[in-house]
């Protein structure tokens, strides 16, 4: 993504906040973006497409930070799972991403329902895989289930806590724990009754909603090497170090998995505070996706 991209959307996203999705223009996104209005067409078709990216940008930064989060940990760790949950309630408050859906209320627009449906079923797809992971084979069945319950849970108690407005409200990862909690007493009872309402036909009928976005190698070697190619002297000497060595294992015809993942998160830090932050943190992102993909796979 480009500088001037990035400008548009950050541009979006407080603009989204400050008057409501629905009050904002884009005359008032390119007037506060500073971009004229051929830039924004060429990066947006609509005002729709900002908020999408700005949906897209937060996903990507919770699957990122959970990847990291679960490096080198027990999958079945219940305590990484509820932390892992807990990160997309705390990037949606870094965000004020809450005010922005506050302010979808009563829009009926498709292109908008879609994405957001979009983003709740990749949601729904990853707790039900980790839910495997935490409580083993013997729940794949009711998996999907469980996730819809455990997230309605989540959702409904984080807003019921932010209408009474305490002055020591739970943070997420309290509020998950108690969530999942009552999860291995909703997985016990499932398990007895198969009294299931989210069937394999209802699961499929949602994946036929979402297309994953499939990662070409060649387009992340361009990448990486195009980032390489604006380093200086004067950026971290680390940084340039680690970006060598993930254009030296992507290049390979069988990377290093789990070293080039323990490699993304110390060139992801060796960047922060500098220009090149935002993109290094959107390479890092991808290449996470792209090992994701390779190691699933693999099994």
């Amino acid at each position: 993504m480009n500088k001037r991209k990035r400008q548009i959307i950050h541009a979006a996203r407080q603009l989204f906040i400050e008057k409501g999705f629905n009050d904002t223009s884009i005359i008032d996104i390119i007037s506060t973006a500073n971009v004229s209005k051929g830039t924004f067409y060429n990066h947006f078709g609509s005002k729709n497409e900002c908020l999408i990216a700005i949906l897209e940008e937060t996903r990507e930064e919770t699957v990122s930070s959970r990847y990291e989060m679960a490096l080198n940990q027990d999958p079945s760790d219940k305590e990484i799972l509820i932390k892992q949950i807990a990160i997309l309630t705390h990037v949606n408050r870094k965000r004020n991403l809450v005010q922005i859906f506050e302010s979808l209320v009563g829009n009926t627009d498709v292109e908008l329902k879609k994405a957001l449906e979009k983003h709740m079923i990749a949601e729904l797809n990853w707790l039900a895989s980790r839910l495997i992971d935490v409580y083993g084979e013997g729940v794949r069945e009711i998996s999907y289930e469980c996730a819809v319950q455990a997230l309605g849970m989540i959702q409904q108690s984080l807003r019921v806590l932010t209408m009474a407005r305490k002055k020591q409200s739970a943070t997420p990862e309290e509020v998950v724990q108690v969530v999942m909690n009552h999860v291995d007493a909703i997985i016990e009872r499932q398990l007895k009754s198969q009294h299931i309402l989210i069937t394999s036909e209802v699961i499929q009928a949602l994946q036929l909603k979402i297309k994953q976005k499939v990662i070409q190698k060649e387009a992340l070697l361009e990448q990486l090497q195009g980032f390489l190619d604006r380093l200086t002297p004067e950026d971290p000497e680390s940084g340039m170090e680690y970006t060598k060595y993930l254009l030296k294992e992507l290049d390979k015809e069988n990377e290093h998995i789990h070293i080039m993942q323990a490699i993304l998160s110390a060139f992801n830090k060796s960047f922060r505070g500098t220009s090149h932050e935002a993109e290094a943190h959107e390479i890092s992102i991808t290449i996470w996706r792209y090992l994701h993909m390779k190691r699933e796979t693999k099994k």
